[in-house]
């Protein structure tokens, strides 16, 4: 509950700097694209090497959602990733688990942002722009394939709730009206880390239970977004 009044607050005051500006021209709009991801992470999640390095890099594909209010030059929004990846030959220790093995990872992301339309405009067509806010992320680890040394098994997953801030650079296609549907990409950054990390049984969808939930300063992530696509209204 703590996480989520921190996180209206920010909503509100990244609300309250957009509407200061008095800027006219306004309109809503929803956006949608495919979102690819780079992450390096940095915990007791290792890959399963003689050099036992604790930072571990992935890649994944997914979805991107942002719906915004838009004036002018500025547009506050409220976007955000659902990323799948796979990850192989993993060791990790939380609590009373000895984790060793492969599987799959899944992120999503929520970030109230601000974003600003520069005046560059490449080639009379896209318009240059960047954003930035911070981000609520749920990180997590679903292990398929366990060796027989291990203690946790499929049923299982390991998440973790992270906060951070995000930074995109992207452009936009410059379109006479909204109905055009435009088009746009974009280059993100953000960097999260952990505040809480919980254990869940899923072998029972219709009943999850949470078998640990304890504090977790120690997993955190950079990760490089690239996404493409358009407006839907």
């Amino acid at each position: 509950m703590k996480n989520f009044i921190n996180f209206m607050i920010l909503t509100l005051i990244s609300f309250s700097i957009a509407e200061a500006a008095e800027l006219t021209d306004h309109n809503f709009n929803l956006k949608t694209g495919l979102s690819f991801n780079r992450s390096s992470l940095k915990t007791s999640l290792l890959p399963d090497s003689p050099k036992k390095e604790d930072e571990t890099s992935n890649s994944g594909i997914g979805f991107y959602t942002s719906f915004g209010h838009k004036w002018s030059k500025w547009e506050i929004l409220a976007s955000s990733d659902v990323v799948f990846g796979n990850l192989s030959d993993l060791s990790f220790a939380i609590d009373s688990y000895q984790i060793r093995g492969s599987g799959h990872y899944r992120i999503f992301s929520l970030s109230p942002m601000i974003k600003y339309f520069t005046n560059y405009v490449y080639k009379n067509r896209w318009n240059l722009y960047s954003s930035f806010g911070p981000t609520l992320s749920l990180h997590t680890f679903i292990v398929n394939r366990t060796d027989k040394n291990s203690t946790f098994n499929s049923s299982k997953r390991i998440s973790f709730e992270n906060k951070g801030l995000s930074l995109n650079v992207g452009f936009e296609e410059v379109v006479a009206y909204k109905s055009i549907h435009s088009t746009f990409f974009e280059i993100g950054y953000s960097y999260m880390r952990s505040n809480q990390v919980f254990i869940v049984d899923a072998s029972d969808f219709k009943d999850v239970k949470t078998l640990s939930n304890s504090a977790s300063k120690d997993f955190s992530g950079r990760y490089v977004f690239l996404r493409l696509g358009f407006t839907l209204f």
